[in-house]
């Protein structure tokens, strides 16, 4: 079998791809050689600043305003969500530049390369949502604001237009790829994040540090800012199925992997934090958690700043749409080898827009928001774990020729364990996944456990920790051989991308540089 450093002599993928701005990116979820990786772990930093500026998230940071806490106990609520989001996401950035692939492949190497079908599952699934939310979030403040501002109608026509006129511009850009995607949020961070950081003075005199808060959504304090924490944390380590879109590009012979690390780690913190503070400063304004957000904000919004919120919701959209529609359609042309990139982002982007629409002028289920991003989280943490896990056992070694078995509609490698499953991490998902459910209280879905706590949410912590150790025991019991490690003797006298790794991949990197 192929290893990821001589993946290029062995002809894993030898064609050089275009990706950069103005051109249609070539490259899918084939393994990318080192000579086509130009990107930098500062690059990940930015794309979780400016895909974050968008009313999609900032909507999130009124939650715990609406969950009747006051100012403080929101901020904390955000902050720590936040961080323990980040802490836990950042890790999978590892993935990428050891793989040369995206996340839910990568995945393959714990899964098994049929397995990993959960992880572009959970992919597709989290990415449409944020995507519409971000979508219906941009389109509404947009219309609002034009209709205090110029008179113009706000009715269901008027919001079907902003929200096309989102949507295409996103799936253009997201159709480029990934350089087109990256000159997206490089230019929302200085243009829509000084707009924001005005926004704060502009609110400033209606805020009040001292509102102390209404009635608990869950009875009591501490449920209810612990929901609050839940779903900061998971809108935030919801970006883990996603960072390996980028970290792809990024050349291990170059960066360490302590940078990629701590710039993700930034990146997921104060691209997180920055946006859910402004919701919840803003909500405080607003000072009614009955009205909705973005209807509440436009009415509190002086004249002179509503043009900055049209250009909020319209141009801030764009950053987290094109993060969502480009992730679909590489996880979407993983799941169907015969589509390439493109073709499978127009498909999913076609599905993406129809949801949109039906979503908000239908079913109206933006309403459910707290309950998706729960939902998610539940789903994802597990996931995470897992990865993470077995990156530790195996120290960060991956054949990312093995990894490809599957988008060459082939059978066997290494990571092929039993029919392209391995039962081990499937089972540890399913039963994180189910147990974290069971304790869940959300606007879509409560679990007969979810009281056991006194109201404390533990649905995504029991659901990270049971896949984790789950895992964790079912390889010390059945382990899973020493090929999946780079430690039979073929394999450890061969270079590896891994080679010399330590168990989180933090030191020495594949340079063999020490940090």
């Amino acid at each position: 079998m192929n290893d990821p450093q001589s993946a290029d002599s062995a002809g894993v993928a030898t064609i050089q791809a275009v990706d950069a701005v103005g051109k249609i990116e070539t490259h899918g979820v084939e393994y990318i050689p080192e000579a086509d990786r130009h990107s930098s772990p500062r690059n990940i930093f930015y794309i979780l600043i400016g895909a974050n500026l968008t009313f999609g998230l900032i909507v999130l940071g009124w939650l715990p305003f609406s969950f009747g806490l006051g100012w403080w106990a929101s901020f904390w609520s955000i902050v720590v969500g936040d961080a323990v989001g980040a802490l836990l996401f950042a890790p999978m950035a590892l993935l990428g530049p050891r793989t040369g692939t995206n996340g839910p492949v990568s995945s393959g190497a714990f899964f098994g390369v049929v397995g990993r079908l959960i992880g572009s599952a959970l992919a597709i699934f989290i990415a449409i949502g944020f995507y519409a939310l971000t979508v219906w979030t941009g389109g509404q403040i947009a219309v609002y604001g034009a209709h205090r501002l110029f008179g113009l109608p706000s009715g269901n026509l008027e919001l079907g237009i902003a929200y096309a006129i989102i949507a295409v511009i996103a799936i253009t850009a997201a159709i480029y790829g990934h350089a087109n995607m990256l000159f997206v949020q490089k230019f929302l961070i200085p243009t829509v994040g000084l707009l924001m950081i005005v926004g704060f003075f502009v609110f400033g005199g209606k805020f009040n540090a001292d509102y102390a808060g209404g009635h608990y959504l869950l009875g009591g304090f501490w449920a209810t800012w612990a929901l609050a924490v839940t779903i900061s944390a998971a809108a935030t380590f919801g970006y883990g199925p996603f960072v390996n879109d980028w970290a792809r590009y990024i050349s291990r012979e170059k960066y360490s992997d302590k940078s990629i690390f701590l710039w993700t780690v930034g990146g997921g913190f104060v691209g997180l934090t920055f946006p859910l503070v402004f919701g919840a400063y803003t909500a405080v304004a607003i000072a009614n958690p009955a009205v909705s957000y973005v209807s509440g904000l436009v009415k509190i919004s002086p004249i002179g700043y509503l043009v900055p919120l049209i250009i909020l919701g319209l141009i801030g959209s764009l950053g987290q749409s094109t993060v969502c529609i480009y992730s679909n359609g590489l996880d979407f042309s993983s799941i169907v080898p015969a589509l390439k990139r493109v073709p499978a982002t127009i498909f999913l982007s076609a599905i993406g827009v129809l949801f949109i629409f039906l979503g908000t002028l239908v079913w109206n289920v933006e309403n459910t928001v707290s309950g998706f991003v729960s939902l998610f989280g539940v789903l994802a943490a597990p996931w995470i774990s897992i990865i993470l896990t077995g990156h530790f056992l195996r120290r960060g070694w991956y054949n990312a020729d093995d990894l490809q078995v599957f988008n060459r509609r082939e059978r066997g490698g290494i990571y092929w364990f039993t029919g392209g499953l391995n039962i081990r991490a499937c089972f540890a998902w399913v039963l994180a996944s189910t147990v974290g459910l069971l304790f869940l209280d959300s606007s879509l879905y409560v679990g007969p456990w979810s009281a056991l706590a006194n109201g404390i949410d533990l649905s995504w912590l029991s659901a990270t920790f049971i896949g984790a150790l789950v895992y964790l025991a079912a390889t010390l019991l059945f382990p899973e051989g020493p090929s999946v490690s780079g430690r039979q003797d073929d394999a450890a006298s061969a270079p590896s991308a891994a080679a010399g790794a330590s168990p989180m991949g933090l030191a020495p990197d594949g340079s063999g540089r020490e940090l």
